[in-house]
């Protein structure tokens, strides 16, 4: 598949499912208004679709020309593993989830490093002994990370967030 088809279809895609997030949160007192953690936590699922939107858009700038993508993938890389691992601490400390939160850390983590290990020393992928070229290995990882956006999205939205001792009115 031609790389920009692919990228602009993550695009399209990411860019949808945030505009949807936006629109669950803003209609979820629990997530929009009540305080500030619970925006936090709705904030930072929205980076993780607007992390690879973004990516997958500028992926699609200059496409033969490696130091865009790499200079790209790097920053979104850095910035998504920080987002997933306080998103993962929030749903911890703010939901009755236990298994999601360790799950997204433990997966997610090290999925964003990879994408800065391969766009900063991209002769990984042919060390590794794949075939495939290093944007189209972090092509397959924004998949994966994409998917995990979305369970993140459902975990978030439908997991009871714990009691307070005091209700905020």
């Amino acid at each position: 598949m031609d790389q920009t088809a692919f990228y602009g279809v993550v695009t399209t895609i990411n860019f949808t499912l945030l505009g949807l997030w936006w629109l669950a949160a803003k209609d979820r007192d629990d997530l929009f208004g009540r305080s500030a953690a619970a925006r936090r936590t709705a904030y930072l699922v929205s980076l993780q679709f607007a992390i690879p939107a973004t990516v997958s858009l500028l992926a699609q700038v200059a496409p033969d020309e490696p130091v865009v993508w790499r200079f790209a993938f790097s920053g979104a890389g850095v910035v998504g593993a920080v987002g997933i691992a306080l998103l993962a601490r929030e749903m911890w400390a703010s939901t009755e989830a236990r298994i999601a939160p360790v799950l997204f850390a433990i997966l997610g983590v090290p999925l964003y490093i990879l994408v800065v290990a391969i766009a900063w020393e991209p002769s990984l992928v042919a060390d590794a002994g794949l075939t495939l070229k290093p944007i189209q290995i972090e092509g397959l990882i924004f998949s994966v990370i994409a998917f995990l956006g979305v369970q993140e999205a459902w975990v978030v939205g439908m997991t009871p967030r714990k009691e307070t001792a005091v209700e905020i009115l």
